[in-house]
């Protein structure tokens, strides 16, 4: 760290300019100051008054600030007046994007401090919404402030302190439990038979507070209806209704309100149409929504064809109802339906889309009227995904297909390449296996795209899964069919 013991005023007036998220140093305006002389900066300390926890809490309770620093200096001369600034970062690398400044104020007698909204909104956007306590990095700078004119005290790498803080934050209004089960009239109300949310995004559930449930609603269940509440992981092991949640609807059946109800049957939402849904919940700002759980997106399209659905081919869910994916020749224009058929869901490009050296990628919207598709400049094979929660897609092109394995020692570099057909969905090679062993497909001879078995037989091509077996010797005719739906792996011994 550099020392600047002593720092003239006015002649830095235009260095060491700073600006913060709470507080703006801004760039001084063109004006001339008189000559103030010189500061001796060392003068200046911040000797830590924040004991091993900041419990916020406690100091919200008793509506007291966050006291920091004891801070001692000479005074400044006038008009320049001291502006401490607390920088707070999740690492101790302190990057922009994760770190947040913020201007402390000082009172008579030395103190430097902070309100607690403040010191909690930073710990919540850089650590955790979790009321658990855990440590901030903190380091503090210092500025002489004049009117819109600022110096930094010490020079630019200056820090008068800079160290890690143990924050216990506030807790936040609604508690959010590691699980959550859907129970209602399906089980006869009975707790213990509750179907498990899965949490849509794995972490800390205060910071990852959405999850989700499929059902399926019977036609008997629909005609009675399909009454539902929310019960969270501890209700559920204990066979209770404390916590519960029940739903108030919104615009629709379909969205709306999730309410403390916990007694058994109260203010339960209801399903009134047969069908597989996905119920989402979230625990933070107490929502839900309810979906169509599709397993499969169709993809009608110049292709294959956009009306003739023992043709077109899909997209298969990957296990979550929300993202999906598949491999096929795309020609021209293309869309998605959330059904063998052209009436009903329809998925049609939101805006234009991109192309980044090749690989499409777009916004999607939910609309039975529009016409719009989306569509790639060249025919050929490519291996598409869609997002039906963030309502995105994207189509990378396969240009080359190759054969890697322990045949080759599985360099990707040297993998020989398949021949496709005509229209470019069957990709065939013959390959000599000296002995028995395993291999897969990988694309333009990269790891970043690859095609295995995801259940160890030739009847299952999915991206990134595991390896083919050849079980014995000898030469083989190996087929890639990416022309029907599923896709699979044809292997003849020639």
């Amino acid at each position: 760290m550099k020392n600047y013991p002593v720092i003239a005023l006015a002649a830095l007036a235009g260095l060491f300019l700073a600006s913060c998220e709470s507080y703006d140093l801004p760039t001084p305006p063109a004006q001339s100051n008189p000559d103030l002389g010189v500061y001796d900066s060392q003068t200046l300390a911040f000797t830590s008054v924040m004991g091993s926890t900041v419990d916020l809490p406690a100091l919200k309770a008793a509506e007291r600030p966050v006291d920091m620093f004891n801070v001692t200096y000479e005074p400044l001369p006038a008009p320049y007046k001291l502006q401490p600034v607390a920088e707070f970062s999740a690492t101790d690398a302190y990057s922009a994007d994760k770190t947040i400044s913020l201007a402390m104020s000082v009172d008579t007698t030395g103190m430097a401090y902070l309100p607690v909204a403040e010191v909690q909104s930073a710990f919540n956007s850089l650590i955790s919404k979790s009321p658990d306590a855990k440590d901030i990095y903190l380091r503090v700078a210092a500025y002489a402030v004049n009117g819109t004119s600022s110096v930094r005290l010490g020079g630019k790498d200056e820090y008068y302190f800079n160290g890690v803080v143990n924050v216990k934050p506030c807790p936040q209004e609604n508690v959010i439990e590691e699980g959550y089960y859907l129970v209602g009239s399906f089980c006869d109300w009975n707790v213990k038979k509750g179907i498990a949310f899965t949490q849509i995004e794995e972490g800390n559930p205060y910071d990852h507070p959405e999850f989700m449930v499929k059902i399926d609603v019977t036609a008997a269940q629909a005609s009675d209806g399909y009454k539902w509440k929310v019960v969270p992981k501890s209700a559920f092991e204990a066979g209770t209704w404390a916590g519960a949640y029940g739903a108030v609807v919104g615009d629709s059946n379909l969205s709306g309100s999730l309410v403390a109800a916990p007694e058994a049957e109260t203010e339960a939402g209801t399903i009134a149409q047969e069908g597989p849904y996905i119920i989402k919940i979230n625990l933070e700002t107490l929502r839900y929504s309810i979906d169509q759980a599709f397993d499969y997106l169709w993809v009608p399209g110049f292709g294959s064809s956009t009306s003739n659905f023992d043709k077109i081919m899909r997209l298969t869910n990957t296990g979550d109802y929300i993202h999906y994916e598949g491999t096929m020749r795309l020609s021209n224009r293309f869309w998605f339906t959330g059904q063998p058929s052209l009436n009903g869901v329809n998925y049609r490009p939101d805006g234009d889309q991109e192309d980044n050296d090749g690989v499409l990628s777009g916004k999607m919207i939910y609309d039975v009227t529009s016409t719009a598709t989306m569509k790639v400049p060249t025919t050929g094979l490519y291996y598409i995904q869609a997002n039906i929660i963030d309502m995105t897609w994207k189509a990378t092109p396969i240009p080359v297909l190759n054969l890697v394995g322990a045949f080759n020692g599985w360099s990707e570099k040297t993998a020989p390449a398949l021949t496709p057909n005509s229209q470019k969905t069957v990709w065939t090679i013959t390959q000599e296996f000296t002995e028995a062993g395993e291999f897969k497909a990988c694309v333009n001879n990269s790891w970043a795209l690859s095609y295995g078995t995801q259940d160890g037989t030739f009847n299952s091509v999915w991206q990134n899964a595991g390896n083919y077996k050849i079980e014995e010797p000898g030469t083989y005719e190996i087929s890639f069919h990416f022309d029907v739906f599923p896709n699979y792996v044809s292997v003849v011994k020639k």
